[in-house]
């Protein structure tokens, strides 16, 4: 009955999102923007943090979510200097106090959920193999990267000044998304071996957080009428709603494998 009704208290969420993305959000106005983004970027993180180190233990989880933070962290300032893998780009201020003057801190938060939602999504798909996993986990990655950044780019969060073949996106964005994608997913899926090697997929509720991004971004795409990522945006979130529906957001309590008695 607990499990339901927090199922039906995350799809509410996600409806309630959407509907803020499309009447509400909006970064032209005198709101301290930095501190509320900030603020709102770490609690919808919470949910997907909370179920990842309830499936690893708590302190392997820990330990995942300090090293998904931290080279993130350093490969997005080196590509602020250096262009690559991203393209030359910048973040407004929008998005808080920037680590080295170059990174917001809020990148750490706002990058992982989205890893640990395409991870959980490949391990139901495209099964629990790893070559199978983890370039299903990089491509979710970068579909799901077609759909928000044009949302953020219009909201001006982050700019390319060269602009881009989609909508204003230089096409080695992707091809940087695709590649870190491979890496970060190589990196948790060493990190949550011991379940997957048992052939269980991850509990959904580790894509809940994504669920959340994912609706209010596609809210603010009908707003700002960008057609194309509005339809994946819609893709994923149907898809998302209907994986959350249908399965139980936590894992069920299991036991681990009988070890011979000595």
């Amino acid at each position: 009955m607990i499990r339901r009704g927090l199922t039906a208290a995350l799809m509410v969420a996600a409806i309630v999102l959407f509907l803020a993305g499309f009447l509400v959000i909006r970064f032209d106005t005198d709101i301290n923007i930095p501190a509320i983004s900030g603020l709102f970027i770490i609690a919808i993180a919470l949910p997907s943090y909370y179920i990842l180190c309830r499936e690893t233990g708590l302190w392997r989880g820990i330990l995942l979510l300090t090293i998904l933070s931290i080279i993130p962290l350093i490969i997005e300032a080196q590509a602020i200097v250096t262009g690559l893998p991203y393209g030359e780009f910048h973040y407004s201020d929008d998005l808080g106090f920037r680590l080295f003057d170059l990174v917001p801190f809020t990148v750490a938060f706002a990058y992982l959920p989205m890893l640990l939602g395409s991870f959980t999504i490949a391990s139901h798909v495209a099964g629990t193999s790893p070559v199978r996993l983890i370039i299903g986990s990089a491509l979710l990655l970068v579909l799901i990267d077609l759909a928000i950044d044009p949302a953020i780019v219009h909201a001006g969060l982050w700019v390319w000044p060269g602009g881009g073949e989609y909508y204003g996106i230089p096409a080695i964005n992707f091809f940087g998304w695709l590649l870190t994608g491979l890496l970060y997913s190589g990196i948790l899926y060493l990190g949550m071996k011991e379940r997957l090697i048992h052939q269980r997929p991850i509990a959904i509720g580790m894509a809940s957080s994504l669920l959340l991004i994912i609706s209010l971004w596609t809210g603010y795409l009908l707003y700002a009428g960008l057609l194309i990522p509005f339809i994946i945006g819609g893709i994923l979130l149907i898809s998302l709603l209907y994986m959350t529906k249908t399965q139980p957001l936590f894992p069920e309590d299991e036991s681990p494998p009988d070890n011979p008695k000595k």
